[in-house]
């Protein structure tokens, strides 16, 4: 089967936030941004604006109708409105909106908005923060918004009796993941009901944010997406402030408000992960087995504490020990405020940072031992999956994660001929660097995880959110709708989805039609949404589950129209097993309960319908500090190749193998593995979101963020490698694979580099 949504993409038939026909009277809404990362704001005057036919609004004007402030993850009592308020925390935060019938006037009238600024002094690095002498919020007496501190195991114990102590100290630049599209949003609030557009990544908690700060009951609320989103990598998910922002303006205009944000606007004022600074520390034999890690971590989340910040430590919680069998592990989360754009999702959310800190780190342990890095590591690979539960095997990390049982040397030795061969090309005076990185990727996210950020004692309520709604059923003339409140942010979903379903059903994918995007008055989850690689093992189960309802429920129903006690399903037709020339095909079926239900036999089920909620067996609300923090985990392992050639760093090898459980669809796994390894090539090499000494951002261009042309990867030879180990204990068999490239390439570029040099690689891009 072809890529459904393929032929609509590349003939120009996709539809965008900014193609949905505007709603009648329509508004365009332009943003009044900061040109001070930290000033006081002593006044705002927009009556010029009003004066050239134009609409706009101050801060105390939003305020009208904001009425409650964004919540923290963490309950610091810090007011996080999306319009400043008092004062300017980040270059770029919006502290006016002007409305025009015509965007282009819109954004002339901002010469109109007078606001006087008082500048102070700016946090502008985690350096400043943690030496408090300005601060980003006065209320709080500090720039340090958490330090949380875990241990897991008999850590001292490990430390004491290790033959080898390693530090590596690290910095992990910002980089944002920049889609194609930038954020979109149509709000219309007039009366007491808010209908939205937006290109977002699904309802997930959107709809809490936006009715707790309009004080608006969720019932009054609806959200929709167009079909398609061009791209998001997570960043959409930081979309609701705007939301807010827009719909407040749409209430105070009392006519619809449309804004679609610029680029340059995307690279300071949307969304970004946070810097994040730090020190692995290793214990080890004299024969390179790891026996315990400590981390000590600091991250820089910007101005405000986005939800769901400071996630992007926590995220990973369950695979602290990366796919090392360590037993004792150490942690020190430092999480602080910067007059710097708030950070948020971003592709692998928290993985790239924490792998390559841990993956530099086993390779600086490799060479103070003099251990071949790729002997290190499989002599450290989890082999054992002793645990049996949900009908399959894991291995229970210290920090509470379940790994599947997965082969992960088999994974690990894939690489080794294309390994060996360049070490011997080394040794022949050949001058490459190669790196290798080896990393578990976890997909399908438990909400819980979030919950760690705080002490046991201090959180409210249990969270494991991880789950999903799918609605199947089959019309009159026996085509299948399936429906998932979600988005298709360009992953092929539609096309994977339908051949799954299909493939249940035992029928042509061309029969099956497939909605994917968001409408809240519709059913869904609060974990809905497409992020976190939650496709292929939570979404792509419920419609197996769904699809296997509505497989039950065509053999009883014809069993019951043939008169037939004993029925065989195949291909879609009912068979008469005593007479396998009386059939009904699934056409015939559905007519005949869509016309005539009330012809059925008394007893059989006229609703050729299912809805299923599959949520993972394994995800559950943290106890203490442990949470199995993804409802999968899968094992990749990284091989890059570097050179310099011509005074330039270039890549010319880069091999991945993995195991993500079943494979649903080759051909877009192998797209969504090439897509995150260029994403983490750029990341290594080039791209970073700069800022000055002041907080003032630098990356106001594709240029100055560093964003290379296709050029760079001409006569890169990339090498997938597939295994496949469907797991027992979810319907789908499959693993998410999408955010493992990413997660990798940073750390195994940073080691090719390390080795072509022979140096200690410590910060990012290179």
């Amino acid at each position: 089967m072809t890529y459904r949504e393929g032929l609509r993409f590349v003939t120009g038939a996709g539809e965008y936030i900014d193609d949905l026909p505007e709603p009648r009277g329509v508004l365009h809404m332009a943003i009044y941004r900061s040109p001070y990362p930290h000033a006081r704001i002593k006044k705002v005057d927009v009556s010029d604006v009003w004066k050239r036919g134009g609409a706009a609004y101050a801060p105390e004007d939003l305020l009208r109708i904001i009425k409650n402030p964004i919540p923290n993850a963490l309950g610091l009592p810090i007011k996080y409105y999306p319009i400043a308020v008092g004062k300017a925390r980040y270059y770029g935060e919006p502290v006016a909106v002007v409305l025009a019938r015509d965007k282009y006037k819109a954004v002339d009238l901002l010469d109109y908005v007078n606001v006087d600024f008082e500048p102070l002094e700016p946090v502008a690095s985690i350096e400043d923060a943690l030496r408090g002498r300005a601060l980003v919020h006065e209320e709080l007496g500090t720039n340090v918004a958490t330090v949380r501190h875990m241990s897991f195991g008999d850590v001292d114990k490990a430390f004491k009796i290790a033959d080898v102590v390693e530090k590596f100290q690290f910095k992990f630049p910002r980089h944002t993941a920049m889609p194609l599209e930038p954020y979109g949003v149509i709000a219309d609030y007039r009366g007491d009901e808010l209908e939205i557009w937006a290109n977002i990544q699904g309802p997930a908690l959107y709809m809490y944010f936006i009715s707790r700060a309009l004080d608006l009951p969720t019932s009054k609320i609806r959200l929709q997406t167009p079909r398609d989103i061009g791209g998001s990598f997570g960043i959409k998910y930081s979309l609701y402030p705007y939301i807010i922002l827009a719909a407040t303006a749409s209430r105070l205009a009392n006519a619809p408000v449309k804004w679609i944000e610029t680029r340059i606007e995307s690279l300071v004022a949307s969304s970004s992960n946070g810097e994040r600074a730090g020190t692995v520390e290793i214990a080890a034999s004299k024969e390179g087995r790891i026996l315990a890690v400590k981390y000590d971590f600091v991250e820089d989340v910007g101005a405000y504490l986005r939800p769901p910040e400071p996630g992007a430590l926590y995220r990973v919680h369950g695979n602290l020990n990366g796919a090392y069998d360590i037993r004792a592990i150490e942690v020190r989360h430092t999480v602080v405020f910067t007059n710097r754009m708030p950070t948020g999702l971003n592709r692998g959310y928290g993985g790239p940072q924490f792998y390559f800190a841990l993956e530099r780190a086993v390779d600086e342990l490799a060479r103070r031992l003099g251990i071949d890095p790729f002997e290190i590591r499989l002599r450290n690979l989890i082999s054992q999956f002793p645990l049996e539960k949900y009908g399959w095997r894991f291995y229970e990390t210290v920090t509470g994660g379940l790994y599947p049982m997965q082969d992960y040397a088999r994974v690990l030795k894939a690489l080794e001929p294309e390994y060996r061969k360049w070490r011997d090309l080394q040794r022949r005076g050949m001058r490459v660097g190669v790196g290798i990185a080896v990393v578990i990727e976890p997909s399908g996210t438990n909400l819980g995880y979030v919950d760690v950020a705080l002490q046991a004692e201090r959180r409210k309520y249990p969270h494991s959110g991880s789950g999903e709604y799918v609605t199947i059923s089959v019309d009159p003339h026996g085509a299948v709708n399936v429906f998932v409140n979600a988005t298709n942010e360009g992953l092929g979903h539609e096309t994977a989805l339908a051949e799954v379903v299909a493939r249940e059903l035992e029928i042509d994918p061309s029969n099956v039609k497939v909605i994917y995007r968001v409408d809240t008055s519709l059913t869904w989850s609060l974990s809905s949404g497409s992020y976190s690689s939650r496709f292929a093992p939570v979404v792509a189960s419920a419609a197996i589950l769904a699809a296997r309802i509505i497989k039950e429920k065509i053999i009883a129903l014809g069993s019951a129209l043939l008169g037939a006690g004993r029925v065989v399903y195949q291909k879609g037709v009912v068979y008469d097993e005593a007479n396998p020339n009386r059939k009904l095909d699934l056409r015939q079926l559905a007519s005949a309960v869509h016309w005539d239900p009330g012809g059925l036999p008394e007893g059989v089920d006229a609703n050729l319908s299912a809805t299923v909620f599959f949520h993972p067996p394994t995800v559950k609300a943290p106890v203490g500090d442990r949470v199995n923090s993804s409802a999968a985990y899968a094992i990749q392992a990284h091989l890059a190749v570097v050179e310099e050639a011509e005074g330039e760093l270039r890549l010319l090898k880069y091999v991945v193998s993995h195991d993500a459980g079943r494979i649903l669809k080759k051909e877009l796994l192998e797209g969504q593995l090439l897509g995150g390894i260029h994403h983490g090539v750029c990341m290594a090499l080039y791209e970073e979101l700069k800022y000055d000494e002041n907080a003032s951002p630098k990356s106001l261009l594709l240029e100055t963020y560093g964003t290379p042309d296709l050029s760079q990867f001409v006569g890169v030879d990339v090498e997938l490698i597939h295994f496949e180990t469907p797991v027992g204990y979810l319907p789908s068999g499959a693993l998410g694979s999408g955010e493992g490239p990413v997660m990798g390439a940073p750390a195994a570029i940073a080691n090719a580099v390390a080795d072509l040099y022979k140096k200690t690689i410590s910060s990012l891009p290179l």
